[in-house]
């Protein structure tokens, strides 16, 4: 059996892998600005930190940095 691989299907292969990277690191940075922005609302609110961040799942410091900003 003899395998054929061509710079062309290398090349196709490396940009399908690029793309669902691309795709992968859009969708996480799309639902960490979403948890941002839940906390903006729950500080909004006057909830306490802590609840923020067990709801979020935000580091205490990222809420805290948020309430500082607001």
């Amino acid at each position: 059996m003899t395998w054929s691989i061509t710079m062309a299907d290398m090349r196709q292969e490396g940009f399908e892998e690029g793309r669902e990277e691309g795709i992968s690191i859009g969708l996480e940075r799309g639902a960490y600005q979403n948890k941002l922005e839940t906390a903006k609302s729950m500080l909004s609110l006057g909830l306490p930190f802590d609840q923020i961040q067990l709801c979020t799942s935000l580091p205490l410091e990222t809420v805290i940095e948020l309430a500082q900003t607001k």
